[in-house]
């Protein structure tokens, strides 16, 4: 049987061999809080708050630029809808004018609401060459419909 000196001294060294130190840990002593100065003194505190209140500034300049174009973009697009509105009204005007024009209309509106006739072959009145207007037919109607 080994002795306990022994048994120590082997117990001892398989600890060495895989690391482990028999001594007994020491207390430490107790640290003392070290304060450390922090390396923003109060004129980069001054500069930093100043840096927020600029970008603060232009954060704010964004919102307003972007709801003036949201505004603008508004009345942009009422103007055409405005615009679309007045161009189909133009459409049906331009549609009106050609029928109240078209020969067939007046042609129609004479025979019904004037009751005008064709005349018979014995009321037509043929025109010398002299009787013609010299502007023509077209241009002495305008200058007796507008004088």
């Amino acid at each position: 049987m080994m002795m306990e000196a022994e048994k120590w001294y082997q117990y001892q060294e398989s600890y060495q061999k895989y690391g482990f130190d028999m001594k007994p840990k020491q207390a430490r002593p107790p640290r003392k809080q070290v304060r450390q100065h922090s390396a923003v003194s109060a004129k980069d505190k001054a500069r930093l708050l100043l840096l927020l209140v600029v970008i603060g500034i232009i954060c704010v300049g964004l919102i307003i630029t972007a709801a003036y174009a949201a505004s603008v973009k508004y009345d942009t697009n009422q103007i055409v809808k405005e615009n679309n509105a007045l161009s189909a009204e133009i459409e049906n005007l331009d549609v009106k004018v050609y029928s109240v024009n078209n020969i067939e209309a007046i042609e129609q509106k004479a025979t019904k609401e004037q009751k005008m006739v064709y005349p018979a072959s014995k009321q037509i009145v043929y025109l010398a060459g002299e009787d013609v207007p010299k502007d023509g037919f077209a241009e002495e109607l305008k200058k007796q419909a507008y004088n």
